[in-house]
């Protein structure tokens, strides 16, 4: 026969085995806390020189399974994909393109962005904008750091300035003259690109911005062509700016004088603009300026072949920002 006190003891044995079955069910049903996404910054600043650069996204916690996370892009800059191929563009996604992925255990996922030079100039700031959209798991929370500000700003380089009608009371109002630029080739030899120097008909100067980084040293040149006019002798220099951090150091200038025998429309001639000035480039720096060598009978080349004609006459002016210490020129 049981006692009063045995059946008491059995009763507080079966209520605290019970309270502690209540407290291990209690545990067990509230799940773990979900890992927090968000970028590694809010925002970051770099130039269009920089080239390559990684944009971070990170958990507070490791990841409980693989996910991939969805992301927007936005701001002042056209990436490649949105550009298409009929617009410029600015810089490329080069690793997943609007989706990045955090494998089970990790923590942080990577956007691969590379920036380009280009020989625009900008006067204002250009941004990217990279929002998260949503993730493919219910595991995760995304915070409210959900996007990233990038600033790009305009990279060091240097302005080459075409002028004419240089001397006092100098209007010139029917000369037209383009710009061009020679760049070393794989022959080693200089040979024409195509800039798309700013500037339309009849109106001075023309100009075009050169990147410090992203071209090869070496010598490099220009051909100052002498387009249409009726004006002779006709005055003209080049002047080369240049530029660190937006500041525009002293310029250095070169002067020159055609005459009428100088005129080459070389759309129409069929004959390519002669190379009248050469420069060279080491690392960042631009040195070496040659005077303006003006040939004694023409502004341009013979027609034997040895350069390829392969210009055509165009005015990207629409596409083109004179900076604000350029325009009193």
């Amino acid at each position: 026969m049981r006692t009063k006190s045995t059946i008491l003891i059995i009763s507080a044995f079966t209520l605290s085995l019970c309270s502690i079955l209540l407290s291990s069910c209690k545990k067990d049903d509230v799940p773990p806390a979900k890992p927090k996404l968000s970028f590694s910054v809010a925002t970051k600043t770099v130039k269009e020189s920089d080239g390559d650069i990684e944009i971070k996204m990170k958990l507070d916690k490791g990841a409980f399974e693989d996910f991939k996370i969805n992301y927007e892009l936005s701001g002042t800059s056209v990436d490649k994909v949105s550009a298409g191929t009929t617009k410029a563009y600015d810089y490329e996604i080069t690793s997943d393109y609007l989706s990045t992925k955090i494998v089970k255990g990790d923590s942080i996922g990577i956007i691969k962005i590379k920036l380009y030079s280009d020989f625009a100039y900008e006067n204002e700031d250009e941004t990217i904008v990279i929002s998260i959209k949503n993730t493919d798991s219910d595991n995760i929370e995304i915070t409210r750091n959900d996007d990233i500000k990038i600033t790009v700003k305009q990279e060091d380089g240097m302005f080459v300035v075409l002028e004419w009608g240089i001397g006092k009371d100098e209007k010139y109002l029917d000369v037209d003259m383009d710009l061009f630029l020679w760049i070393k080739g794989s022959d080693s030899k200089l040979a024409p690109i195509d800039v798309g120097a700013a500037g339309p008909g009849f109106v001075s100067p023309e100009f075009v911005f050169l990147p410090s980084k992203p071209f090869v040293d070496g010598p490099y040149g220009l051909s100052c062509n002498y387009y249409e006019g009726t004006i002779e002798p006709m005055n003209f220099s080049v002047s080369f700016v240049k530029v660190i951090d937006k500041v525009n150091k002293p310029s250095i200038i070169r002067k020159g004088t055609y005459t009428l025998k100088n005129v080459n429309a070389y759309d129409k001639t069929k004959i390519s603009p002669v190379l009248v000035l050469t420069f060279d480039k080491a690392g960042t720096d631009f040195s070496n300026f040659s005077e303006i060598t003006i040939p004694t009978t023409s502004s341009r080349i013979g027609s034997d072949g040895s350069l390829p004609f392969n210009f055509k006459k165009s005015d990207d002016s629409k596409n083109k920002v004179m900076p604000s210490f350029l325009k009193k020129w």
